[in-house]
């Protein structure tokens, strides 16, 4: 065997050894786990998900407190349905800025270019309260209103029984929604 020969013997070795020790290196690192495939989070552009109107319904009372369902209108003007939504309201008496209430509704997702009606049971005394709604789109906030409601009881005479009756009254505005970004 000449020199040149031995020379291309040796080469062709170390790159068949190379090659052996990499393929080695990939099988243990994908083996073990290492590197395992990303999953993409989905994408959803800013400002697809709007509220359109919100209203309050005074569904029953006690002598004590008014029960009241605040309806906000969830429109996704996406083409493509929206992620997971979930929305929490705080009833927050204002005197004290502290939350006496909260209730959590999950929605699910909205379909493409549609509006979800979002009913939330929320209970209120005779006092004055600020309604905090925040939405959130898988796991993260994208939108925050607020409501401020007053309720109160009155008392009207009632001609045919001869009995004062309590009736509560409900006043209330309704802030802005903004888009969190």
């Amino acid at each position: 065997m000449d020199m040149e020969t031995k020379t291309k013997t040796k080469k062709a070795g170390a790159v068949i050894a190379t090659i052996s020790v990499i393929i080695i290196v990939l099988i243990g690192i994908f083996a073990t786990g290492v590197f395992k495939p990303s999953v993409a989070q989905p994408y959803f552009p800013n400002e697809h998900l709007f509220v359109d109107a919100t209203y309050l319904l005074k569904t029953g009372e006690t002598n004590d407190t008014v029960n009241v369902t605040c309806t906000p209108y969830l429109t996704n003007i996406w083409s493509k349905e929206s992620g997971e939504i979930k929305v929490i309201a705080y009833v927050i008496e204002t005197k004290d800025n502290l939350a006496v209430y909260k209730n959590t509704v999950e929605i699910g997702k909205i379909a493409a270019n549609s509006t979800a009606e979002i009913e939330m049971p929320i209970v209120l005394s005779n006092n004055s309260y600020k309604v905090d709604i925040l939405i959130f789109e898988s796991g993260k906030l994208v939108i925050k209103g607020t409501l401020t409601i007053r309720a109160y009881p009155v008392y009207i005479w009632d001609e045919v029984s001869h009995n004062e009756e309590q009736v509560w009254r409900l006043s209330n505005s309704i802030g802005d929604f903004v888009q969190m970004h």
